[in-house]
Order: C-alpha cells, then structure tokens, then sequence
C-alpha cells in the first residue's frame, strides 16, 4: 500500500506529461484501489447471531411495528386539526376556547353524563355520581355494605363506556416509564385533562376504584403492572352523550321536567381564526328529591371535539 502522500507517478517541474505516463498511473491507482479491497476483506470478522437479535426488550419486529403505528395514529389527530376538550359551562358565562387551528373548526358537543360508581380514598369508601372513574377490568361488579353495585351498561349488555389508561396517556402527552408510580401517574392524568385550554372540574366530579386505591397503598410502578398483566385492564370511564333531533321535554310524574336533549342549549361563537366561545343559554336544574343542590342551576359539562 502506498504511503498516503507518496505520488502514484510522480512528475519533475517542466516534464512533458504524457498520454502513456497517464495510463501508466491509471493502471496504478486502479492496482492499489484493488489491494485496498483485499486487505479490508481479510480483516473483516464475522460476528455470530445473537440468540435474540430478532427481539428488542422482548418485542420482535412484528410488534414493534404495531407497537409504532398505535403511536402514530394516537398522534395523528393533534396534526390534523383535531382537538378534544372538556368543559363546564355556567348560565349566560361565555367560556373562550383558544385553539389556534387558524380557522373556524367545526364544534361538535357532547355532554358528559354522571353515573354511580363506588370510590375509594384512603379509609373512605362511598358510592356517589361522578363523570370520570378510574378503575381495573375485574370491577365490573362492586361490593359495598353488603351490597353489589352493578355497571349499567354491563347488566343491559349495552358496550362499555371506557378508554385505555394508556392510550388516553398517550394522547394527553404524559410521560412516564416502568418506574412511575400509579399515584404519580394518576396525579398527572388529572393535571393534564383538566389543564388549558380544559376547563379545571371539581374533586368530586372524578375518582378511582378500591383496586387503584390498593395499587396506590402499596406504591406500585408501571413496569410491576405490566409484569403481572395488569396495564392493559385499566381504563377510564366516562360518558358523553349526543341527542340528534330530540322530542321536547316533558313533565314527569312527580312533576319534574325532563329533558332527553343532551346537551342542553349551547350558544357557539367564532370570534376569529384562532378563539371561540360556548354559552350556556338554557338553565339547568336539579330535579326535587336529588340531593341538597335540588332546584339550583347546576353547570354543563361537555367534552367538546374541535374539526378543520
């Protein structure tokens, strides 16, 4: 091999360069080119497969491929325009919504409709309404005092009302990883559902079931849950509910007025490209016999979907 600086002909200042010294450096260089070639072969080591080259962390290409579309389509919607929110509207209070889609978006509401389940926190465990519940798979029947509180939906045969924990993670942008805590990562799902352009809901609009309560107690991590097969029997129930072309309402029984049109009346607002505002127009009152807010106005919530 040729030092890196040594000429492959090498020319005298004022030498007549030649069509035959040309060919003869041609035919060198194309020589050393070659044993270039040899020398980087021979020294080439084969390296034996690995016994999980196939796999990367346990998943073969297979899964990671699906692995990464689900996370392409749980992202696709935040860059085409589409935004889901949750708001809490009161009577005559105009609520602004800044999107900055850059246009007007179609709006789209749904109201967000309570429903008993049994929460726990701490030693306080209680059935109440709420409008988000976490909770895991085997809890569709739940003991209290004696009692069993069947999920509606699953004593009709209707289909569940829930999100995967971890795909509606994904698409609120939380991070976390196999040494997050439960605690910690349900502290964060709160934060991020209810943070702007969302409205903030109250405490006792949302809560978790005994078996997230346990998990909490006992400090387990993603990775624990994942282990024992639990991460993919979480979710998140909530229920938003739309009436097309609704009947007027009517007077019940026990002299209530009842209405089958969810939501209720909503004024939509485009003030430009980039805001928007929901009006609450229609006021909305505990039926008698429902508590100790019976016969107030009580706010809309809704789950408002955005679409350019």
């Amino acid at each position: 091999m040729l030092d890196d600086q040594e000429p492959f002909t090498k020319f005298e200042p004022g030498q007549l360069i030649t069509a035959e010294a040309m060919n003869a450096m041609q035919g060198k260089m194309r020589a050393e080119i070659a044993s270039q070639i040899t020398e980087a072969l021979a020294a080439l080591v084969e390296i034996d497969k690995s016994k999980d080259s196939d796999a990367l962390d346990g998943l073969t290409a297979e899964d990671l491929l699906q692995k990464f579309l689900e996370q392409a389509m749980q992202q696709f919607p935040s860059h085409t325009g589409y935004r889901k929110l949750f708001k809490v509207l009161e009577l005559n209070e105009r609520n602004m919504i800044a999107h900055d889609l850059k246009l007007c978006p179609l709006v789209d509401l749904y109201e967000l409709m309570a429903f008993p389940v049994l929460c726990a926190n701490d030693d306080d465990t209680n059935v109440r309404p709420v409008r988000f519940f976490l909770h895991h798979t085997n809890e569709s029947r739940q003991q209290y005092k004696g009692s069993v509180i069947v999920d509606s939906e699953l004593e009709r045969g209707d289909p569940h009302y829930r999100m995967p924990l971890a795909g509606l993670l994904d698409y609120l942008g939380v991070a976390y990883n196999d040494e997050t805590s439960l605690g910690d990562l349900e502290t964060e799902l709160w934060k991020a559902m209810f943070a702007p352009p969302n409205d903030p809901f109250d405490n006792s609009d949302y809560c978790h079931s005994p078996w997230f309560e346990r998990c909490c107690r006992e400090e387990r991590t993603v990775g624990s849950l994942k282990s024992k097969g639990d991460w993919n029997d979480l979710w998140c129930k909530f229920k938003p509910i739309k009436t097309v072309n609704p009947p007027a309402d009517r007077i019940s029984d026990d002299g209530n007025t009842e209405s089958v049109r969810h939501p209720r009346g909503v004024q939509v607002d485009h003030h430009d490209f980039d805001q928007l505002s929901l009006t609450l127009k229609e006021e909305i009152v505990s039926p008698i016999g429902t508590g100790n807010d019976a016969g107030e106005p009580q706010p809309l919530h809704l789950m408002v979907l955005l679409k350019v």
